[in-house]
């Protein structure tokens, strides 16, 4: 399977997101790892990819936060 020109920047962008959103709830990576995949945030960044790396990183964690809130995550 050929990697697209994309994946070569949305996996680094992923895990940038991933280790800037366990930093600001002062969770390891694999903790917010683990929690942004068991409440839906890993699938939105996957499919908001082209709107969120435009974004400013703070405002992509807050997205975050609410999608995961929304699927039954608890951090505020």
């Amino acid at each position: 399977m050929a990697t697209s020109e994309n994946d070569r920047f949305r996996i680094p962008y992923i895990n940038m997101i991933i280790r800037a959103f366990g930093a600001h709830f002062q969770l390891s990576v694999q903790q917010a790892c683990s929690y942004l995949y068991r409440c839906k945030g890993i699938h939105y960044l996957v499919d908001h990819y082209d709107v969120e790396h435009t974004l400013p990183v703070e405002d992509t964690i807050e997205a975050l936060a609410n999608v995961c809130r929304r699927n039954g995550g608890l951090l505020a």
